[in-house]
């Protein structure tokens, strides 16, 4: 903290890098991440990565998953690797951690039953099959043992994970029995889309609810008929601190970059997302657009990839830097990786809305970022100060 002046507002501590005051002072634009930034995602999309996982385990063994083993700490610490920042990415690592530590026998069965149906195109008559032949040969009592240290296996693997993230999962799981390997990557269909992919198609179907599912997807939801988990979610940012912002920077220059959904963004958002620039949005589509259009290459344009801070910064008016609000080390990672090709980039870390803030806090000074700040709420009073010249304490 000592590189640091530290003020308070609204007794909340906030923190600016001595060395970038100046930069600072120029800042003409503002991108923001989306989820924990604008939007509170603490009981919705971390919630139905549990939900998700929970689901496809106790409907293939009918075992009674225990509670605790998908912990908020197994959560918070793959995302702070900086390798999952896409919920699907980080609900497919941890079933895959949890389905390779079953015993062998189940191991056998599992395989044989996914293989036998793998021609079947429907994903919810294939997942129906597959559960009705496991449950008919394998008694779920006889998991008992293996599923009490399960948690303490899933937390050795979040801290163990890196930025690669599911490459890195899937070639620590190379010792599998290849065939169960390649089953358990079947029974997924992951990557793929909704209606492509079970596990994309569970997580989206418990994430959005009946209603929402169905306008989005245009499908028909065949699992989960509850109340959706985006319905949790609450604002963070005011319509007044968008008010502020524009006083002092100008209406075009906010973006938006992030791997939402852009419907799902809309969701919440609502109305406020009018008030960013329509030629500066980055949501997930647009990242997955440009990854098919370079499949060749195999290119991964997703976080900590730059691709989508770029893309935002194209569509905002020339600015001398552009501050991108994030709460993520991935964010940090890939503020890092844009800044090798173009240093107007700043970043603002967002500490608030983690259950783990103590710990983001930390890891945001460890990474020497040139803003900390308790929430995105902040963000005007601080520009304020430094565009009047104020004296920092």
């Amino acid at each position: 903290m000592k590189n640091y002046f530290q003020k308070e507002i609204n007794g909340k501590r906030i923190y600016i890098k001595t060395d970038s005051v100046d930069k600072l002072r120029e800042v003409e634009a503002v991108i923001f991440d989306c989820d924990g930034v604008l939007i509170d995602i603490r009981n919705s999309c971390n919630k139905a990565i549990s939900e998700t996982v929970i689901y496809l385990f106790e409907e293939i063994t009918g075992y009674k998953f225990p509670e605790n083993v998908i912990s908020k700490e197994v959560i918070y610490l793959f995302k702070k690797s900086g390798g999952f920042n896409n919920d699907w990415d980080l609900t497919y690592a941890i079933v895959m951690g949890i389905f390779s530590k079953l015993p062998q026998d189940f191991q056998k069965i599992f395989e044989k039953h996914v293989n036998v149906n793998w021609s079947e195109k429907d994903l919810f008559k294939f997942f129906h099959s597959i559960k009705k032949g496991i449950r008919k040969e394998y008694k779920s009592d006889r998991l008992n043992n293996i599923l009490c240290t399960l948690g303490d296996t899933l937390k050795q693997s979040a801290k163990s994970s890196n930025a690669s993230g599911i490459a890195q999962i899937e070639k620590e799981l190379t010792n599998l029995p290849h065939g169960f390997f390649i089953a358990l990557k079947r029974f997924q269909s992951y990557p793929g889309s909704v209606g492509e992919s079970l596990l994309t198609t569970v997580f989206e179907e418990i994430f959005c609810g009946p209603l929402l599912f169905r306008e989005i997807y245009k499908k028909e939801p065949r699992i989960y008929m509850k109340r959706g988990l985006i319905e949790n979610e609450n604002l963070i940012i005011h319509p007044k601190t968008m008010d502020e912002l524009t006083f002092i920077l100008g209406k075009a220059n906010f973006g938006i970059a992030s791997g939402r959904p852009f419907l799902l963004a809309r969701h919440t958002l609502n109305k406020l997302l009018e008030r960013f620039n329509p030629k500066a949005l980055v949501f997930l589509e647009d990242v997955e657009t440009a990854e098919h259009e370079n499949a060749t290459n195999e290119v991964i344009l997703k976080k900590p990839n730059p691709f989508s801070l770029f893309k935002s910064s194209e569509g905002l008016i020339p600015f001398k830097f552009a501050l991108y609000v994030g709460d993520s080390m991935e964010d940090v990672v890939m503020v890092k990786e844009a800044n090798k090709a173009d240093s107007r980039f700043l970043f603002v870390g967002v500490y608030e809305y983690s259950d783990f803030k103590n710990d983001v806090l930390n890891n945001f000074f460890k990474a020497e970022v040139e803003v900390i700040i308790s929430s995105v709420n902040h963000l005007p009073t601080i520009l304020k100060s430094l565009k009047r010249g104020e004296e920092l304490l």
